[in-house]
């Protein structure tokens, strides 16, 4: 594991103590059904999510909510659909997911205002809004870099495939 991605170990058991309080639960585990980009899940996007936003924080010594960092960046895109299957009748999923994930989480998981706050505007620029919280950017930038990093695996692994059956 690359040093910039490795924790102290009180702050790794501090990160999978808060994430094992929600990645058990029944409605969570339904997000393993979902893909969310190429073959990846939308369970494995936001804990990827998650874990790349909390040891950003920690890494650099932010001044945030450690726990509402990390159960708001698990929540971020807690919606129970497939936004490529144009018939399910969800239409602009970018612009309207954040709401959703909101209101799903404010049911499932009871989030205090700031979570709900730090989760809003992760789609930003998409969503006009930007985020209004230090751990709501942090949720921002970092959802867009595993996104890219999920992209890129399916770019690699397209080009592999294409050289092996070249052989």
């Amino acid at each position: 594991m690359k040093a910039k991605f490795r924790l102290p170990k009180e702050e790794q058991d501090f990160f999978f103590q808060t994430i094992k309080e929600i990645i058990y639960t029944q409605d969570f585990l339904r997000l393993k059904q979902f893909r969310h980009h190429g073959n990846i899940s939308t369970y494995t996007h936001v804990i990827k999510v998650a874990y790349l936003s909390f040891c950003h924080a920690i890494k650099k010594h932010k001044r945030i909510n450690k726990k509402e960092l990390i159960r708001s960046a698990l929540l971020h895109d807690l919606y129970f659909y497939d936004w490529h299957d144009k018939h399910n009748g969800v239409h602009l999923h970018g612009l309207f997911h954040p709401k959703k994930a909101v209101q799903n989480a404010k049911r499932l998981y009871s989030i205090t205002k700031r979570e709900q706050r730090h989760m809003a505007h992760h789609m930003f620029p998409l969503t006009l809004i930007p985020p209004t919280t230090r751990e709501g950017w942090i949720i921002c930038i970092f959802d867009k870099l595993a996104a890219r990093s999920d992209y890129k695996a399916i770019k690699l692994k397209k080009k592999a495939l294409k050289k092996a059956s070249l052989k």
